[in-house]
């Protein structure tokens, strides 16, 4: 038996495995109803003329339509006198004008990215953080990033224009950065960027209300028709903000109550009377979209969001849209459809997940091949997964057998993904054994082709011939710099292009309560500049300017020292006070003049006076000390020297005993004056 004490100690140690364990299961739980992929979608929600778009992983280009689901990677091109406009959620909308190029660089719940190489799109943004997610357009040596909630427009022209002109209104701010600087552009103003020539990276600015045309006239009537469908919608009502296009469902139908499902909306007659035997499902296409698959295009012009979120049921012999099925998730996942689909007899049969359902993957099969060494797209990063998990095991069926058989639609199995005329109802056999075969009984869904494996036979409803923009060599270079897909460029830019990779100023805040009586030291100094600057250094660094030094004491002209300026630098960076150096007495004592020895009159004063010395002019006042000259005296003005013409020679007589008193020498002034010099 084992003793008590053991057994806690026991306990105690498998106590944190147990903690462990446990958070393990409750995150399964709460995270089992996340799918494989959530890659962030947009939508086409306005769409008149050509417009194609081209998949991140095709060659070929397909025809665009309403409701079509926008993906990171894809490129849209828009022919002459065609409009575009693109749902990013509740808050962005983006309209192309015609002979429009988009690529969508970045699409994240981190950010949104994009690049325009031809044409002119307006943004309309009605909620922004710039600290919680990024909006940034890349046009040729441009780059735009958001900054506010506005309207933004970027013309970039075609290949031959050489600027690219930016417009911020309706309360919006942006940067603007081009390959050589930045700068902010405020409310109601527009800049022209030079592209080329003496000029390029230069900017003009001016007002935005003198470039205002027809296509901004257009965003405005569709702002004001979004406007009023948001106004109408019912978000955080019945449905949450994650049901973008839902706001399309007030004009179609109405929200009724029903004691099985609660709230769900039902459509008007009139919504579906245009479409014969009309059931959920039925009328659109199936549209390839990478990462996902295969993926319902609706053709109801307000059923976008009833066909990527919650459930179709029936009830009461008629059909009802519920946001939300049995077991609701921790977040609402937008799918690329919610049908049981079924391969029966050479026929591809779906109809609507049923409320009890959990998410039924009909793209498994693509997936699951996508899955072993290969990278996938998980929770909008980017995981290479080698040993994937089993897809879990679909919940029990409730009522599965109260759906109408007439809800199942069909098409041959050459026929899937093809074209979009051939769906029927299936006849009452075939959806009697669609509906046999629901999700608990099945092993797997069906092998679903993927659409390079239809080999380009598919209708011309969707394929197209590549539009006349892609036709031309796209050669034109997006954006001040390199992106990288991800990836918000807009700080790297900002700290590069404005701020010189230096930190920028700190403000100081002014206190309210500062009177003017205040002291100094009270008073908050004003900063000056937009950076923080570096304190001076004694050696230059990289990044700083080489201070110019002075020159040595060797090295001064003339050989005078030149006085120093600036303090000390001591070891610890700290400013040393400069120690005032000893100058020499400004008062010497003058030299002594020793008299010259007497002249004997019997010798003949021949000497030349010597060159006069020329004053040197007086050394500025920055390089002091300089030998003072010494003061001047008065002096007397000796009496001239008589010079004795030659006598003969004769014997010389000793000099008389007492030496008569010495006579001062004659300044060589004075001698080169006199008259008698030779």
């Amino acid at each position: 038996m084992i003793p008590a004490k053991k057994f806690r100690w026991a306990f105690l140690l498998l106590l944190p495995v147990l903690f462990l364990n446990s958070g393990n299961i409750f995150a399964q739980t709460t995270d089992d109803d996340a799918p494989d992929i959530t890659a962030r979608t947009a939508r086409i929600g306005f769409l008149s003329g050509e417009v194609q778009i081209k998949r991140a992983d095709q060659t070929v280009w397909e025809r665009a339509v309403k409701n079509l689901p926008i993906v990171e990677g894809d490129e849209i091109a828009t022919e002459p006198n065609a409009r575009l406009e693109i749902q990013f959620d509740t808050a962005n909308y983006l309209r192309l004008s015609q002979d429009a190029y988009l690529k969508v660089t970045t699409l994240r719940d981190e950010g949104i990215a994009l690049s325009l190489p031809n044409g002119t799109l307006s943004l309309r943004v009605l909620s922004f953080d710039k600290d919680r997610s990024y909006f940034e357009i890349d046009a040729p040596g441009t780059t735009v990033s958001v900054e506010r909630a506005g309207m933004y427009r970027v013309d970039a022209g075609n290949r031959n224009n050489s600027e690219v002109r930016v417009a911020v209104t309706d309360s919006g701010q942006a940067r603007v950065f081009s390959e050589n600087s930045g700068f902010t552009l405020k409310n109601g103003r527009s800049a022209t960027v030079q592209l080329a020539g003496n000029y390029a990276g230069e900017w003009e600015t001016t007002d935005a209300s003198r470039f205002a045309d027809d296509f901004d006239t257009w965003a405005l009537e569709r702002d004001a028709v979004i406007a009023k469908r948001l106004r109408d919608a019912d978000y955080d009502k019945y449905y949450d903000r994650d049901f973008y296009g839902a706001e399309d469902l007030s004009e179609y139908g109405e929200w009724i109550y029903t004691k099985k499902y609660g709230y769900v909306w039902k459509p008007y007659r009139t919504s579906t009377a245009s479409y014969a035997d009309w059931s959920p499902y039925r009328y659109g296409q199936w549209r390839w979209v990478p990462p996902y698959g295969w993926t319902w295009v609706n053709d109801e012009s307000w059923g976008y969001a009833t066909y990527h979120h919650g459930r179709w049921v029936y009830d009461n012999n008629d059909w009802y849209w519920s946001p939300y099925s049995q077991h609701r998730g921790r977040r609402s996942w937008w799918r690329p459809a919610l049908v049981v689909v079924s391969y029966i007899a050479g026929n591809i049969c779906w109809y609507p997940l049923p409320y009890s359902y959990g998410y039924y993957n009909y793209n498994s099969y693509y997936i699951d091949r996508r899955r072993y060494n290969t990278t996938i797209i998980n929770n909008n990063t980017t995981v290479v997964v080698v040993n994937p998990t089993p897809n879990p095991t679909p919940r029990p069926v409730q009522d599965w057998e109260a759906l109408p058989p007439t809800g199942v639609t069909t098409v041959a199995a050459s026929d899937f993904g093809r074209n979009k005329i051939k769906f029927r109802t299936a006849p009452a056999d075939l959806a009697r054994k669609a509906l046999e075969s629901n999700p608990t009984k099945s092993i797997r869904p069906p092998a679903l082709p993927t659409f390079k494996e239809l080999d380009g036979d598919v209708s011309k409803d969707i394929l197209v011939a590549s539009p006349k923009i892609a036709r031309r060599e796209m050669s034109v270079k997006t954006g001040a710099t390199v992106r990288t897909s991800g990836v918000s460029t807009g700080e790297t830019l900002r700290s590069e292009r404005i701020l010189g990779n230096r930190p920028p100023i700190e403000k100081v805040p002014r206190q309210e309560n500062q009177t003017d009586s205040s002291s100094d030291e009270q008073t908050p100094v004003r900063s000056t500049g937009a950076v923080k600057r570096q304190p001076r250094s004694a050696s230059p660094t990289d990044n700083q300017t080489p201070i110019r030094q002075l020159p040595n004491k060797e090295d001064a002209p003339n050989g005078n020292p030149i006085r120093q300026t600036g303090g000390n630098k001591k070891e610890d960076g700290e400013t040393q006070t400069p120690v005032k150096p000893r100058r020499e007495n400004r008062n010497p004592t003058p030299p002594i003049f020793a008299p010259t020895p007497r002249v004997e009159r019997e010798e003949r004063i021949e000497k030349s006076p010597p060159p006069r010395r020329e004053r040197q002019p007086e050394p500025p006042r920055e390089q002091e000390p300089v030998r003072p000259e010494p003061p001047r005296r008065e002096e007397r003005q000796p009496e001239p020297v008589r010079v004795e013409p030659p006598r003969r020679e004769e014997p010389v007589r000793p000099p008389p005993k007492q030496d008569p008193p010495p006579e001062k020498p004659a300044s060589p002034s004075e001698i080169k004056g006199s008259d008698k010099d030779g």
